[in-house]
């Protein structure tokens, strides 16, 4: 599922998936960026993130007209022009009303451009501020992925990890990678974790091995690792 992430001009927060992202009451002025985009955008141009902002319905008018009363069965037959006059009298208000909500309609979406001219003024300074490799930078965990197999030796009281990571940065050359490295039971609960430091350099879109042999605990079913933190040059 894609993640989004988002930035309020002086921090960057997230991932979200989409469906956190409907609570979050945003705007289509609300800076994003997700895996695949080369620099910030905002949400109103990402096309599958417009179902978050429902079309707003015209503005209300008061002028709520009653039609006129059905006239009972008179034996005296009416002149032709009196059943016409109600009709007319009707379309005029029609037509009157029509134009009042089409003038409020116009101001309505003056003052929405208006706001929104603001609002992209903001985002593109905000565009500026943070680049790509400033968030990569910020955020080698979003990166770095760990990945890799493991087994254990005669005794069972040792593990030897083999274990690749690979850098999805498009511009930072990472280095140092701290693993975290968590044991688990036969019904995945946590019995521990360790840390390790594989001192290796990770350049942008590459994949690097590492080995670790560490020691396993009773009761274990299962490990599993991820890396948490980074250096930059």
């Amino acid at each position: 599922m894609k993640k989004y992430y988002l930035h309020n001009g002086s921090e960057q927060t997230g991932p979200f998936d989409i469906e956190e992202l409907k609570s979050m009451g945003l705007n289509s002025q609300s800076p994003v960026w997700f895996d695949g985009l080369s620099s910030w955008t905002i949400i109103g141009q990402v096309p599958e993130l417009k179902i978050l902002f429902a079309s707003a319905p015209p503005p209300f008018s008061n002028q709520i007209h009653t039609p006129p009363p059905i006239a009972k069965e008179a034996n005296i037959t009416q002149p032709s022009f009196n059943s016409e006059t109600p009709k007319k009298k009707k379309y005029i208000l029609l037509k009157i009303t029509a134009i009042v909500i089409a003038i409020l309609i116009i101001i309505n979406i003056i003052t929405t451009l208006n706001h929104n001219s603001n609002n992209l003024d903001e985002s593109t300074y905000q565009e500026k501020v943070m680049t790509v490799e400033e968030i990569e930078k910020s955020q080698p965990s979003n990166f770095l992925k760990a990945d890799g197999t493991y087994n254990k030796n005669f005794w069972g009281d040792k593990l030897k990890v083999h274990g690749v990571i690979k850098n999805n940065a498009t511009k930072v050359t990472y280095k140092d990678a701290v693993v975290t490295v968590t044991y688990y039971s036969k019904t995945n609960t946590v019995l521990g974790s360790n840390n390790y430091t594989i001192y290796e350099n990770f350049p942008p879109n590459s994949e690097v091995n590492f080995e670790l042999k560490i020691e396993n605990y009773k009761e274990v079913n299962s490990i599993g690792w991820n890396v948490i933190s980074a250096t930059t040059y």
